[in-house]
């Protein structure tokens, strides 16, 4: 039996409030979608850095798979800097996304965003900071834990206002009745995997390297769990790939017992994480799935489960992170750098 190094943290008691909260702004995104209309907008930037970038992936591949003939790109915020920002203006759509309101980054890339013209959209916390203060609308959520399922709420409300303010009402009402339906759902989601992410915390708490695969709109969670929960949360070694590109290079490690962490969505990528793990079980089978499929999900009709599915899989990622923080007794708050040297 794996001995327990620091409690387990309660799931967070604001996170249906968060959600629900974050399905209110509805009106909001709406009063986005005018504007893009009205201004004419023939791009749309999404920026941020680390999580918060990762928290753009599901919205950028919506509005990618929409009939929307706008482009659409998820960027780095340091890389927008450095590479785009000289050739935004005023028909450009950006996102900015930063959970603080403060990453330097994300604050330049808006400022420089807004100077040109551009219509810039603050996505954090709160709206009393730098972020927002460059924006022209601020989508706020108010939870230091209920993070990137909030995100993935603001931003898929964002996407279907902007898909309905285009005319395109392809699974705008389906997505939208899911949506007032997850906050609820999240929780009981969550809740229901408990059992399953305590195993593996227990499994892989003390492992030498996790690889963590994905794809579809739960790509962004692999990013997540690896990069951001994994290695900066956890100081533990990990990468993360796409479940189809798996087989173009990564799958060489899977042997000697080499811990998997897999992500299985409802989608049409389905088929690359089922294609993975019969390569697994042949060479590799210590692997543990996250599917969207288990997910209980009261409320969400199982034809839009597929629309929604990262959202409560966001709320479960962050509970296997808090797993891994009992496990192991690491704070999930401890860094060495961040924050606390010059960089």
């Amino acid at each position: 039996m794996t001995k327990v190094l620091k409690p387990l943290r309660p799931i967070e008691n604001d996170l249906v409030p968060t959600l629900a909260g974050a399905v209110s702004q509805r009106g909001l995104t709406q009063r986005i979608a005018a504007d893009v209309r009205g201004r004419g907008i023939s791009r749309i930037l999404f920026v941020g850095m680390g999580g918060s970038w990762a928290s753009s992936v599901p919205v950028v591949l919506q509005l990618q798979l929409s009939r929307l003939p706008v482009p659409t790109f998820n960027l780095n915020a340091a890389e927008f800097n450095a590479l785009y920002a000289h050739r935004v203006g005023p028909t450009d759509l950006v996102v900015a996304a930063s959970h603080s309101g403060g990453t330097p980054e994300t604050v330049l890339a808006a400022q420089t965003a807004k100077e040109r013209g551009a219509l810039v959209v603050s996505l954090a916390i709160g709206d009393d900071n730098d972020l927002a203060a460059a924006a022209e609308h601020s989508l706020v959520y108010g939870s230091d834990r209920s993070i990137t399922s909030a995100k993935y709420v603001l931003l898929t409300e964002l996407a279907y206002s902007i898909l309905e303010e285009a005319g395109i009402s392809d699974d705008v009402e389906a997505g939208r009745a899911a949506l007032d339906a997850v906050p609820e759902a999240t929780l009981v989601a969550t809740e229901a995997y408990e059992e399953h992410l305590a195993e593996i915390a227990a499994s892989y708490g003390f492992a030498d390297n996790v690889y963590v695969l994905a794809s579809g709109n739960l790509t962004g969670l692999a990013y997540l769990l690896s990069v951001c929960y994994l290695v900066e949360m956890q100081w533990k070694k990990s990468t993360h790939f796409t479940t189809g590109d798996f087989f173009h290079g990564p799958f060489e490690l899977a042997q000697n017992s080499q811990p998997y962490i897999l992500f299985s969505g409802q989608d049409a990528t389905r088929a690359h994480a089922e294609r993975a793990l019969a390569f697994l079980d042949r060479y590799d089978a210590n692997y543990r799935v996250l599917d969207a499929a288990a997910l209980e999900l009261p409320g969400v009709d199982d034809a839009a489960r597929a629309l929604v599915q990262h959202i409560p899989m966001a709320s479960v990622t962050m509970r296997l992170a808090d797993h891994f923080e009992s496990v192991t007794g690491h704070d999930l708050d401890e860094r060495r750098y961040m924050h606390k040297v010059a960089y």
